[in-house]
């Protein structure tokens, strides 16, 4: 195998790349604007990170930590990333369906690990489950998230997309064709070009899941400015009862428009003017000075004048 395919190699590159991942997205969370589901992905590049580390240690530190666990922070990863698309998209994904995939995933690992072990059966069952959650996300990013953001991040489709075929096809040829393998990080071609693949597969899901988040950004951005070229362009109103009428010819109160259309919002009072013409015993309490600027000469002159 030539050393640039050495799977503990490119493991330490992606727990590396997800580092730096996760660094960026925590900053982005902290200082600008994300929407619900970014915290998910946060974490999945956490859990890949780590989960890449523990991998790297396969055969220096106990099963349990090195097999079981990364298994499980990888995985975890993955269904991270779908779980915060569907939150993305305004969906609620229910919490106990994944909850017991992974239940029962972690059992046939931890069997195959401690049982009748076999690397060969963890990987099949490993890429069955990334392979099935990636497809989902990618099946999300199609059509919830796409309608929702009414545009297509075709990176992220296409990735989600090409990593879930990846991997169920990996789970077929090692089911078919792969010799029985003693130890993960001598396995064949096959397996080290998985590890090369699942590395970029992850900087290109990671950085098109930021790319989503800058996307519904813009959009809120373009709505602001369409509702602001609406306030600030010629408005029909009503020379008589000052109704506005919208772009689909009903008419309404200015001040429902106006707050249908912006942030403002509105509280009713009455004007010194009104309160005279409306109201003038009132008027003449509340204001007094109202009589003496009744009182004022209608010209342009003072009274000492001429």
């Amino acid at each position: 195998m030539a050393p640039a395919l050495d799977i503990r190699t490119l493991s330490f590159a992606a727990a590396v790349i997800a580092a730096i991942l996760f660094g960026y997205m925590s900053h982005m969370e902290l200082t600008r604007k994300t929407y619900p589901g970014f915290r998910h992905w946060t974490l999945a590049a956490l859990a890949s990170g780590v989960g890449s580390v523990l991998v790297t240690l396969r055969g220096l530190v106990p099963d349990l930590i090195s097999i079981v666990g990364a298994n499980f922070l990888i995985i975890l990863a993955i269904m991270l990333v779908f779980r915060g698309m569907a939150i993305f998209g305004g969906q609620r994904p229910k919490t106990w369906p994944d909850a017991g995939l992974m239940i029962a995933y972690m059992g046939l690992v931890c069997w195959f690990t401690y049982g009748p072990a076999s690397v060969n059966w963890r990987i099949i069952v490993f890429s069955l489950c990334n392979g099935y959650y990636a497809l989902r996300a990618a099946r999300l990013a199609a059509r919830e998230v796409a309608g929702l953001l009414r545009a297509r991040n075709w990176q992220l489709i296409v990735t989600l997309a090409g990593m879930g075929v990846f991997f169920l096809l990996r789970a077929v040829l090692t089911f078919l064709w792969e010799r029985q393998i003693a130890d993960l990080m001598t396995a064949g071609t096959l397996q080290a070009i998985t590890f090369l693949v699942s590395f970029m597969a992850h900087i290109l899901i990671f950085t098109g899941l930021i790319f989503l988040n800058i996307q519904r950004l813009e959009l809120d951005l373009t709505s602001v400015q369409e509702e602001l070229k609406v306030l600030g362009g010629l408005l029909p109103i009503c020379a008589h009862c000052k109704r506005i009428r919208d772009d689909s010819g009903y008419w309404h109160q200015v001040e429902r428009y106006i707050a249908a259309h912006s942030q403002a919002e509105f509280t009713h009072g009455i004007c010194p003017q009104c309160l005279q013409e409306l109201y003038p015993e009132v008027a003449g309490k509340v204001l007094p000075q109202a009589a003496d600027s009744g009182r004022q000469p209608a010209s342009g002159t003072s009274p000492a004048s001429g």
